[in-house]
């Protein structure tokens, strides 16, 4: 019977999260933002939460989130404000894991110091299993199941960026893929997005000719520069694409999909 419930209802419904609580984490600026937004356009009530707190009040002002100040590398932070969200919006249905750093490019291995790979992953990975267990252990304790969608990168297949940062991305999609496993029993998907290059400076027109691009003063090395100028679909992708695609994961469209990997990418990968 619910089956056939589900079969009958309409298009529109199928993108309503009204009802739904959401967290999406990273959410001051780029991706995390356009996906708060997104959720928050789609009905859901959305916590936005950053490390910048000035940004993040800013940004959700705008987009109609609630602001919360999170550093996802302190485990005790990350309990505490999932814990802050159910007992103020009443559970957790979605949890989007965009928190992400690119400090870790940091030149060939036999150069790279601990410093600079433990900064990376206490964020980029440490950071989406602190928050997919708070998450997991909210959605089990009420349930009524739940989504969690992790951020992931083409970099986890396509290696170039760095050890360090396309490592990191890698382990997310295994994570992604086990944890969709583990919570099926609970009526968890859970599922990963991976943007390809997407232009996040906002008023900027993404180049696509032979400059040096640079991600946070770093050049990118001459494989993805090549893989960016060769975009089959011709352009950069946009921080609102990879939004539409966690809407996609985030709502009953994806009702029976679960650990997947979900490029973003104007066919980067087919290259």
């Amino acid at each position: 019977m619910a089956e056939q419930s589900r079969a009958k209802t309409s298009p529109a419904a199928w993108v309503d999260l009204r009802g739904k609580v959401a967290l999406v984490t990273g959410a001051a600026r780029g991706i995390g933002q356009a996906i708060a937004a997104t959720l928050s356009a789609a009905g859901a009530t959305v916590v936005a939460t950053d490390l910048d707190a000035k940004s993040i009040g800013e940004s959700a002002a705008v987009s109609g989130c609630h602001p919360m100040v999170l550093n996802v590398a302190d485990e005790n932070a990350v309990d505490s404000v999932i814990a802050a969200v159910v007992e103020r919006h009443g559970g957790l249905d979605i949890l989007v894991n965009n928190a992400g750093v690119y400090l870790g490019f940091g030149g060939p291995i036999a150069d790279m110091k601990t410093e600079t790979w433990r900064g990376l992953m206490s964020v980029n990975l440490d950071g989406v299993f602190y928050c997919c267990r708070a998450g997991a252990r909210a959605m089990i304790r009420r349930g009524q199941g739940g989504r969690i969608v992790n951020v992931a990168s083409t970099q986890a297949v396509t290696p170039g960026v760095g050890v360090s940062y396309d490592s990191s991305k890698a382990a997310v999609v295994q994570m992604t893929r086990t944890l969709a496993l583990e919570l099926a029993q609970y009526r968890i998907n859970v599922n990963a997005v991976a943007p390809g290059a997407t232009w996040v400076q906002p008023g900027d027109a993404p180049p696509l000719g032979p400059e040096t691009l640079t991600f946070t003063g770093e050049p990118l090395n001459d494989q993805v520069l090549d893989r960016i100028r060769r975009i089959p679909l011709g352009h950069w992708g946009a921080p609102e694409d990879v939004a539409k695609a966690t809407l996609f994961l985030a709502s009953p469209m994806s009702d029976f999909v679960t650990g997947i990997y979900l490029p973003v990418d104007g066919g980067w990968l087919v290259l």
